[in-house]
C-alpha cells in the first residue's frame, strides 16, 4: 500500500476563529502522542476529506508539516457537524511505527447464504459486533476484518470474538468472549410463536371461566329443598 500523506500547517486560529477557517475551506486538527507536546494544525478540507476516505481508523497517515517534519499518525477522532455532517475537527495521534498500537477495526461478515443453519429458512445470520479492539503495529492494522460465517450450522451456533482467523502480526487486544455473529429464529417464526401462546393463555382463561361456572350451577342444584316433592 502506498503511503497516504496529508500536508498540515501550524494553526494559530483558536477558538471561534476556526469558523472563519472552515469557511475559507481549512479544517482544523490536532497531533498528540508520544510523550510529546500536541500541537494545533490545519488542512485543506478536501485534501482532508480525500484522506480520512482512504485511510479510515486503521491506515496510518503520514502528516507531512510546513516545518519540514514528517510524522505518522493514525486517526482517533472526528468531529462532524450536528446537522451537515461537515467534517469540524480530527484529532492524529502520533504513532511509533515499530510499536503496537491498539486500535478498534470493522468487522464485515461474509458466507451467511451458507451457513447450514439458515437452510430453508430455518434461522438468519445476525451481527452483534461491528468492530473489535486489535493489536498491531501500525502498518500491519487491516483495513477490516472479515468473519466467515458459513460454518454456523443450527440456531444460536455463534462465532466470538476468540474464534476469529486474525491477520499475521495482528492479536485481539479486546474481549474474547463477545459475540460477532449468530443464527436466530427469523423474526416471522418468531412473532408466530408469541401469538400462538398468546392465544393459548386466552383458552386456558376462557376454559378455566367454564368450568368455574359449571361449579356454580352444580353448587345450585344441590341446595337443601330443591328435590323434594
Amino acid at each position: 500500500m502506498d503511503k497516504i500523506t496529508l500536508k498540515a500547517d501550524a494553526r494559530t486560529a483558536l477558538g471561534k476563529k476556526n469558523r472563519a477557517l472552515r469557511r475559507k475551506g481549512i479544517t482544523p486538527i490536532h497531533m498528540y502522542g508520544l510523550n510529546e507536546d500536541s500541537e494545533s494544525l490545519q488542512a485543506n478540507s478536501g485534501d482532508l476529506r480525500n484522506v480520512l476516505r482512504e485511510a479510515g481508523r486503521t491506515t496510518p497517515v503520514t502528516l507531512e508539516l510546513s516545518n519540514g517534519k514528517d510524522t505518522v499518525t493514525i486517526v482517533r477522532e472526528i468531529a462532524r457537524h450536528a446537522v451537515s455532517g461537515e467534517i469540524q475537527h480530527v484529532d492524529f495521534q502520533r504513532v511509533d511505527i515499530q510499536q503496537e498500537v491498539e486500535t478498534p477495526v470493522p468487522v464485515t461478515l461474509s458466507g451467511q447464504e451458507d451457513a447450514p443453519g439458515t437452510v430453508g429458512g430455518a434461522g438468519v445470520v445476525t451481527q452483534g459486533t461491528f468492530e473489535i479492539l486489535v493489536s498491531a503495529k501500525p502498518f500491519d492494522v487491516p483495513n477490516e476484518i472479515i468473519v466467515d460465517c458459513s460454518g454456523l450450522m443450527e440456531i444460536d451456533s455463534s462465532i466470538t470474538a476468540g474464534e476469529v482467523v486474525l491477520p499475521s502480526g495482528v492479536t485481539l487486544a479486546g474481549p474474547e468472549d463477545d459475540r460477532i455473529a449468530w443464527i436466530q429464529p427469523p423474526r416471522v417464526t418468531a412473532e408466530e410463536d408469541l401469538v400462538a401462546a398468546e392465544e393459548g393463555e386466552e383458552e386456558d382463561a376462557e376454559g378455566a371461566q367454564g368450568d368455574s361456572q359449571d361449579a356454580s350451577e352444580d353448587d345450585g342444584s344441590d341446595s337443601p329443598g330443591e328435590d323434594q316433592d
